[in-house]
């Protein structure tokens, strides 16, 4: 849909999707995505990494671009709440953990987080009806969501990834969303200091998206999103409210 002509290493139509608001990072509006009843809705439906790292201007930004409510898939303890900031710019913050990391199945599974595609099925396994739950909330509430993580890659792309699927999206749109958030977390990398993470050169970003894409398309192919979320309590009728104002025919 639209202007998709290569303009650096992102099309035009990337670049506007792209929310470069104060502070924040690996923001992106989700609108324009086709899905199977039409498009995704710009301005309606969010992803990005941290909030806490957005500075107040960003904020009233987001606000701005029409951000109404923040869904954090982490532990409020991880953030250490929410950040005061979202309320002044009259945004919602709500926690949706989609995760314990306390687990003995997690610490043994994923060390020290999921930061891969290919645990996306395993994570599932353990923690589907918090992932559901975490989607349900996203549909069952208004215009205007931001679903947000540490980096906005992997607990956010996994749960954009049901999102979309559940929808009709296609597998590459997955493929293409989680490029787009590996090639941003990395230059966020660059100049910082991270405990477990590190800029990395184009070359080794391509390995990087190449092997995350191939787990991808593996768990696109092995997941039926919709009666996942039926299995879960999210059934159609949920679905099919929040397309309301989620999609344009």
């Amino acid at each position: 849909m639209g202007d998709a002509r290569t303009v650096g290493e992102h099309t035009v139509e990337e670049r506007r999707a792209d929310k470069h608001w104060a502070g924040a990072f690996n923001a992106r509006d989700l609108g324009g995505i086709e899905v199977a009843a039409g498009a995704i809705r710009p301005g309606v439906l969010f992803r990005s990494g941290k909030p806490e790292a957005w500075e107040p201007e960003g904020f009233r930004e987001a606000a701005a671009s029409g951000v109404r409510r923040i869904v954090d898939l982490r532990d409020p303890s991880e953030p250490g709440g929410a950040p005061a900031d979202a309320g002044v710019a009259g945004i919602d913050y709500e926690f949706s953990p989609i995760e314990d990391p306390r687990s003995p199945r997690f610490q043994a599974r994923f060390r020290p987080y999921m930061n891969h595609t290919s645990g996306y099925a395993d994570f599932l396994d353990m923690f589907g009806d918090r992932v559901a739950g975490a989607v349900g909330e996203v549909f069952a509430g208004s215009p205007g969501a931001l679903m947000c993580c540490s980096a906005g890659r992997d607990r956010t792309g996994i749960v954009v990834s049901v999102i979309l699927l559940a929808l009709g999206a296609s597998d590459e749109e997955l493929a293409r969303q989680d490029e787009l958030a590996v090639r941003a977390v990395n230059e966020r990398h660059r100049g910082r200091t991270h405990p477990y993470e590190s800029w990395q050169p184009r070359e080794i970003v391509d390995e990087m998206v190449a092997s995350r894409r191939a787990s991808l398309l593996d768990f696109a192919a092995s997941l039926d999103a919709r009666a996942f979320l039926d299995h879960y309590g999210i059934g159609s009728k949920r679905l099919e409210a929040a397309s309301e104002w989620l999609l344009d025919a």
